[in-house]
């Protein structure tokens, strides 16, 4: 497989919400598009940043693409002749020092992923079914492989207003159109407003199981214990990130106190800080859920190592269960047999819903079998695309 080109664009995806932390009204992303030739055959790539972090424009002209277009065949193909992943991740990773992995883990990822779609279009599969092919499906009562638990995500604090009102119409509009549960942001209102608004969604879904809270690590500290017990005591679905990504001995803490499952890990970026957080942060196998987004933690590759090493210490691919709503976390979650996958309850967003040839029935998604990751079927997403295919 021969790489012709590569290319990325940064393009705003702002909007007027926010969370506990921070506000999307300047929120950029990287598309990015890489087209190869195999068998005297041209297939086009594409790749988009996950939800939560900047576009990576000059990482990605600066040091990752000008190392893939420089690669020879022998650099990126197995013996068979066949593109081999492993060895294109370690031709983007060539002379990075270890650790420090801030913004670059999230350039690799998009262009990972826009290499698993040029190769799954090769080889004429759904993403999700070349990954099973590669790294095996997980072999249990759960949904088959194509099929994953899917939940909507919202709930943000609007810039002009945050009632429970328009929380239980966002909550309402996700369980109509199929998901399994609905999450929403607190931590960045008064205590009051936000039991307001987490009541509001339970009155929606019927139970309090259904319903699920993302503090975006805003809850740390002493002054935060009774609002955490507070939420302790609505019985939820699973508390997201109550305290600080690296604060480990906060989050053993929160695992040590609370009946509610607590989720965390999007801020996590590679395998050895996934060690840390299992071994030092008190999570509970099988209870917990861990939340590695593949996008921003180098790609697949990666992401596998975290896998490996969490079943070392006794999790399950179902723990996890990965953030942001990206067509590779799809995929990942719908070939791999992880636990669930999260979309955006928005409208119209990139990260909004499923792609057109993706079904949604009674929470669980039954994910398009067109080869590729369904890209150029989802329009809210490929319009980012306009310009970038061109010629």
């Amino acid at each position: 497989m021969q790489i012709l080109s590569a290319s990325e664009k940064t393009v705003s995806i702002g909007s007027g919400t926010a969370n506990a932390a921070i506000s999307f009204e300047n929120m950029t992303a990287s598309a990015v598009a890489v087209q190869v030739e195999t068998k005297n055959r041209r297939f086009t790539g594409l790749g988009f940043s996950s939800y939560g972090r900047y576009g990576h424009g000059g990482l990605l002209r600066e040091r990752f693409i000008p190392r893939l277009r420089a690669a020879q065949d022998k650099e990126l193909l197995d013996d068979s002749g066949t593109f081999d992943p492993e060895k294109a991740w370690a031709v983007l990773m060539q002379d990075e020092k270890e650790g420090g992995h801030g913004e670059r883990s999230g350039a690799v990822g998009v262009l990972e992923m826009a290499l698993w779609d040029a190769f799954a279009k090769s080889q004429d599969m759904p993403v999700w079914g070349l990954l099973a092919e590669t790294f095996g499906h997980i072999d249990d009562s759960g949904p088959a492989v194509g099929e994953c638990p899917i939940y909507a995500s919202g709930g943000h604090y609007l810039l002009s207003s945050d009632d429970a009102r328009g929380v239980a119409d966002e909550a309402k509009r996700s369980f109509d159109n199929g998901y399994a549960y609905f999450k929403l942001k607190v931590g960045g209102a008064p205590e009051s407003t936000d039991l307001a608004r987490i009541h509001a969604a339970i009155e929606v879904a019927g139970s309090p199981r259904l319903v699920a809270v993302d503090a975006n690590g805003m809850l740390g500290g002493a002054e935060s214990s009774g609002r955490l017990d507070a939420l302790d005591r609505c019985g939820l679905g699973w508390i997201e990130e109550p305290v600080a990504p690296l604060d480990f001995n906060g989050l053993a803490g929160c695992a040590g106190s609370l009946d509610t499952s607590i989720a965390t890990g999007e801020n996590i970026f590679s395998e050895a800080d996934a060690a840390n957080l299992l071994l030092f942060g008190g999570l509970r196998a099988g209870k917990d859920k861990l939340q590695m987004d593949p996008l921003l933690s180098y790609g697949v590759i990666e992401y596998m190592r975290m896998i490996q090493f969490a079943e070392s210490r006794g999790w399950s691919r179902r723990d996890f269960h990965p953030h942001a709503g990206h067509q590779m976390a799809l995929h990942m979650v719908a070939g791999l047999g992880l636990g669930s996958h999260e979309t955006a309850s928005v409208h119209d967003g990139p990260f909004s819903g499923v792609d057109e040839g993706t079904r949604i029935e009674d929470g669980i998604a039954i994910v398009n079998d067109a080869p590729g990751l369904g890209i150029e079927y989802k329009p809210s997403l490929y319009r980012y695309f306009d310009g970038l295919l061109a010629g």
